[in-house]
């Protein structure tokens, strides 16, 4: 790994400024180590800044071990120009996980010798820092198992109707119904639809709180009209966040395992 190095400039790290991110917080153990773990799995590189920040080393998490509660680390290059990471109170680990920003706080790290390597040990962290932006990738549900959301609109005469959708695309930004072209005036661009019901495969019935950004007439091949309805999360908690980020994780892994002829 490359070697530690000063900054000129002091990041400053969201996770600091839980007033304002609140909602990109996870502190389920659960979460916790299931992210933590796809970093693992998947080499991610990430960047560990000592204590203010104004020193870091390039590392990557290499195992969990969840019955002494530590995570181990690989070490920076020992050189004598460099200050050493136990010495520091705290480290902040930022990486990136699908074009999403992760960030977490451990305590002072310790050197220990595991499987025969040296290696960082801290302890697993309390909470980590999943900062979602525009860019989300989104995932097309399997034909085989589809999803599908529960809406309660109004009618015209202040009553209620529930519409099950199914869904186009999901994302941990938002997501695409699937309906007839007949219920457009229901789904208003900005119109908002509290305490949906998506049903995910494997998670669970979430309750989410949509706002309709766009609708879009689409005509497949089968030249049947239908009606996409484009919306966004609405204070959605970041515990029901990470179960769609799960089922998100889950089906791309299926269809990577697929594709490299790893499964049927």
């Amino acid at each position: 790994m490359s070697q530690i190095t000063e900054e000129d400039v002091v990041p400053d790290f969201e996770i600091n400024h839980p007033e304002d991110f609140s909602q990109y917080l996870l502190s389920n153990p659960r979460d916790i180590v299931f992210f933590l773990n796809l970093l693992i799995k998947r080499r991610s590189i990430v960047t560990a800044y000592l204590d203010d920040g104004q020193k870091f080393f390039l590392t990557t998490i290499l195992a969990i071990d969840e019955e002494a509660g530590t995570v181990l680390l690989d070490p920076p290059s020992s050189s004598e120009k460099n200050p050493q990471p136990t010495s520091a109170k705290q480290l902040t680990l930022v990486a990136s996980q699908d074009k999403v920003k992760i960030q977490f706080h451990l305590g002072g790290p310790h050197q220990i010798l595991y499987q025969g390597q040296t290696l960082l040990a801290a302890p697993t962290p309390s909470v980590i820092l999943r900062l979602q932006r525009r860019e989300f990738f989104r995932l097309e549900p399997p034909i085989s198992h589809p999803v599908y959301c529960k809406v309660a609109a109004l009618t015209t005469t202040e009553k209620v109707q529930v519409f099950e959708l199914q869904l186009s695309n999901i994302s941990g930004g938002g997501l695409s119904l699937i309906g007839p072209i007949e219920i457009v005036d229901y789904f208003p661009r900005e119109a908002l639809f509290k305490e949906c019901r998506l049903d995910i495969p494997g998670e669970g019935v979430i309750l989410v709180n949509l706002r309709v950004r766009k609708t879009i007439e689409i005509s497949p091949q089968s030249g049947q009209h239908s009606l996409r309805i484009g919306c966004e999360y609405i204070g959605l908690p970041s515990s029901r966040l990470a179960m769609i980020e799960r089922y998100i994780a889950r089906i791309e892994r299926e269809r990577k395992a697929r594709d490299s002829g790893l499964v049927a």
